[in-house]
């Protein structure tokens, strides 16, 4: 492809951008109208996206572009903080009662864009008509996502560019999404997707530049090279024998017949009912996989297991045989569950290294923070090295990839291997490999330990093959 065709050209065989230095040794550009930019977890993505948005002038960078100021706006999950102004110390803060009075909806954020006939026809299509007069802090991430969009399509971008964008959307979601992309590029706007998923390569892509290892090694323009790369993950080769054993600190409620159970559960927020009538239990070793839209309330039912909610004193619930509200510690409940959810990675707050984030999830909660020990080091090397993140051992949480992130709460919640394994889209923003090696994880630790689990996803490709249940909630 000639240079000219590039709506955004890149003059130099090296990008760079904070800490991150990017080559390019054919001095790639992007494409109009559609373009993916394809990698596994690490490989630079982001950095490029980045780039791209705000980074023309810097480092020495080179770019050109198709046309003078042109504008480039970059989405990631993240941006709802900016978006709302709101941030919070720790992710079980977003359902306190007494933060709520200070949380804005998403009418206060969207501000007179709320009157526009484009807000009405974007929120028609995404699905989000109902959300107007709702906490931005209650939103599920699917919902975040399209908030994000819909604010950034209002501002009518050159080049919007979507980091990971199908993560946390349900399939009639993407569906929605699909045919907003194609709208918005049938009206001049150019759009890069940032994905490590060849699976979720668009048919409608009409280029995908390869990353890897923070090169940009090729351009395909061609069906057939862009449908070779949607191919399968190749087998990682797992073996199960290389999982460490349970240590001494993990769960203390192994020993249970009802791992969870709810009867009648519901949860209102003021006027705004989003559970009713949840009948639903979970007995020791049996595993689960729970499903639902995008805002029919499963991470909130999960909040009422992990004891984050304060509803869950409303409701009549059953934690490791014991009737909630009958006295358990609160901290005894959160030792004896594994968790991991993309508001977790949205909220989470931690200055250690990627090291000692992993080696907390060891520890019982009263415990978290003191110095870790060597032995406690070398045990979370073990589970950094099966996820295949032991190089970034001593970086910040906030320095990672979204991925490599999600890989780091991974292996914090998995480390405990405790009675209860609570995974809520654990595999989203994940390559192909990495998720057959976590699929691979969560299968043989289940079936050593005899853990109990409860996976939530969209899509059945990704569930564990230990699962063998399935819940479903509605939308109400």
């Amino acid at each position: 492809m000639e240079k000219r065709e590039y709506i955004i050209g890149f003059d130099s065989e090296r990008l760079g951008y904070g800490s991150v230095v990017l080559a390019n040794p054919y001095k790639l550009g992007i494409p109009k109208e559609v373009t993916v930019v394809l990698g596994p977890n690490g490989s630079g993505k982001t950095t490029l996206g980045t780039i791209l948005e705000k980074g023309r002038y810097a480092y020495g960078n080179r770019l050109r572009f198709a046309k003078e100021g042109m504008k480039v706006k970059m989405l990631s999950f993240t941006d709802i903080h900016a978006l709302s102004g709101m941030e919070v110390q720790y992710y079980e803060q977003r359902l306190e009662a007494t933060m709520n009075d200070l949380v804005p909806t998403v009418a206060d954020v969207m501000g007179d864009k709320i009157n526009s006939r484009e807000w009405d026809s974007l929120t028609g299509t995404l699905g989000l008509k109902d959300v107007a007069d709702k906490k931005v802090n209650y939103l599920s991430s699917g919902e975040l996502r399209k908030l994000l969009m819909i604010n950034a399509l209002i501002g009518v971008p050159d080049v919007l560019v979507l980091d990971n964008p199908y993560i946390g959307l349900d399939a009639g979601s993407r569906v929605e999404f699909d045919e907003t992309i194609k709208k918005i590029v049938a009206a001049g706007v150019s759009v890069v997707m940032l994905l490590c998923d060849g699976a979720d390569i668009p048919e409608y892509a009409h280029a995908v530049i390869v990353m890897d290892n923070c090169v940009i090694s090729s351009l395909a323009t061609d069906k057939k090279e862009i449908d070779s790369l949607r191919a399968d993950a190749v087998d990682v080769g797992f073996d199960s024998g290389t999982l460490p054993h349970p240590t001494s600190q993990t769960g203390k409620m192994a020993d249970h017949e009802v791992t969870f159970e709810i009867r009648k559960g519901h949860v209102r927020y003021g006027a705004r009912e989003i559970l009713r009538d949840i009948d639903w239990c979970v007995r020791h070793g049996e595993c689960w996989s729970l499903t639902g839209p995008n805002g029919s309330g499963k991470s909130l039912l999960l909040s009422l297991i992990c004891a984050d909610n304060p509803q869950a004193y409303a409701n009549d619930i059953t934690l490791f045989d014991r009737k909630r509200g009958s006295g358990e510690s609160i901290w005894e409940i959160k030792d004896s569950i594994g968790y991991v959810s993309p508001e977790m990675q949205l909220y989470f707050r931690s200055t250690s290294s990627v090291l000692d984030i992993v080696v907390q999830g060891m520890r019982n909660s009263l415990n978290k923070f003191k110095a870790a020990s060597e032995e406690e080091k070398s045990e979370a090397l073990i589970w950094l090295e099966l996820l295949g993140i032991s190089h970034i051992e001593e970086r910040r949480f906030s320095e990672l990839s979204s991925g490599e992130q999600r890989l780091v709460l991974v292996a914090r919640a998995l480390i405990k291997q405790p009675p209860l394994l609570v995974l809520d889209e654990p595999l989203h923003g994940l390559d192909s490999n990495r998720k057959q090696r976590v699929k691979s994880i969560i299968d043989a630790l289940v079936s050593r330990n005899g853990s109990s689990l409860i996976f939530v996803t969209h899509y059945t490709s990704e569930i564990p093959s230990c699962v063998t249940h399935t819940k479903t909630l509605v939308k109400i």
